[in-house]
């Protein structure tokens, strides 16, 4: 039997994705190995989960690369948008991080940060990011779109384990944000969490550093009709968001 995946489509061909009852073998359409996987697509495409976040990835540095926007939600926006990108996903904690060095790189922020090498410090970020474990939310307590703030800081700062100011500084943007998407409370969206991770961050850096990293005040998001875990009107950027928050959870 047969279930439909809410829009969900074959990266190669477009064709709709569908849930088999029972794993099928197949063969990854990029680094060739075999496997048994339960979504189909008719015309026997198949896309391993470590080479879509390979390409998701190197999209990602390529995207920042090239980007000419100054702005990092709408950096994050035009990347969120590929199809490499999943609705959930470990590239997003690269993601948050990237897009925030990008704005800082194009709006000449990075003049002050000696050795600035871009290409480098996004593979850095890359590097740091991908150590980061799958939903590290709910097993680690810490949203990885959190840490990726907190990577772009640190790399801004080149903070070290052995920094004062520097280590402090990449903390607490990481707490600030990671503050922020415990209020929404779950399930998780990566979607939300890198929207919250991105505006938390511009807001510490305009009032600290007199560096905003962006200038969108608002953001309704185009995802959420993907998400069968969406929180509906409680996320800030439905579009029919409404002043409700998540209480934390007692013991």
């Amino acid at each position: 039997m047969l279930g439909l995946e809410k829009n969900a489509r074959c990266l190669i061909c477009g064709e709709t994705l569908f849930y088999a009852d029972d794993a099928v073998g197949m063969q990854c359409m990029f680094c060739g190995d075999a496997f048994y996987t339960n979504r189909i697509c008719e015309n026997e495409h198949y896309v391993c989960d470590e080479c879509h976040g390979e390409r998701a990835l190197e999209m990602i540095m390529s995207g920042c690369l090239s980007a000419k926007s100054d702005d990092a939600l709408g950096i994050a926006y035009e990347l969120l948008m590929n199809k490499w990108v999943r609705m959930h996903g470990s590239e997003h904690h690269f993601l948050v991080a990237a897009a925030l060095l990008t704005a800082y790189h194009n709006r000449n922020y990075s003049t002050s940060t000696a050795n600035w090498d871009f290409e480098g410090v996004l593979a850095e970020a890359k590097s740091r990011a991908m150590k980061i474990c799958d939903n590290a939310c709910g097993f680690w307590g810490c949203c990885g779109a959190a840490i990726g703030a907190g990577i772009f800081a640190s790399l801004a700062l080149k903070a070290m384990p052995v920094s004062v100011g520097e280590r402090g500084t990449a903390n607490l943007i990481t707490s600030k944000a990671l503050e922020k998407i415990s209020v929404y409370g779950g399930p998780r969206c990566c979607k939300r969490e890198t929207f919250t991770a991105i505006f938390s961050t511009s807001q510490f850096t305009n009032e600290y550093w007199d560096m905003p990293l962006t200038d969108y005040q608002g953001v309704e998001c185009q995802f959420h009709h993907r998400n069968i875990e969406c929180i509906g009107v409680r996320c800030p950027f439905n579009p029919e968001a409404i002043s409700e928050t998540e209480p934390p959870v007692s013991l």
